[in-house]
């Protein structure tokens, strides 16, 4: 378990820091934001498919996965103090 935690972990920076270091200066950040979204609605989408739902239900379980991380994120940074 730890280690597909680790390799995940990897994937995710590895992807990331290759958009990163492919886009100009002032967009990274987006990009880097965009990606990750786009890594957990593909990964909700890939989980739902897995499991037998069909592409809508699909699609619309991975609208819930991405939302229910921004609320996580947001969560995160109200609690922290940033």
């Amino acid at each position: 378990m730890a280690g597909a935690q680790l390799a995940g972990a990897a994937a995710v920076a590895l992807i990331v820091s290759a958009g990163v270091l492919l886009l100009p200066d002032p967009s990274e950040l987006e990009g880097a934001e965009f990606l990750l979204a786009a890594l957990i609605s593909l990964i909700g989408f890939a989980v739902a498919r897995n499991a037998g739902a069909s592409l809508s239900r699909a699609v619309v379980y991975s609208l819930f996965v991405l939302v229910g991380a921004v609320i996580i994120a947001a969560l995160k940074n109200l609690l922290a103090g940033h």
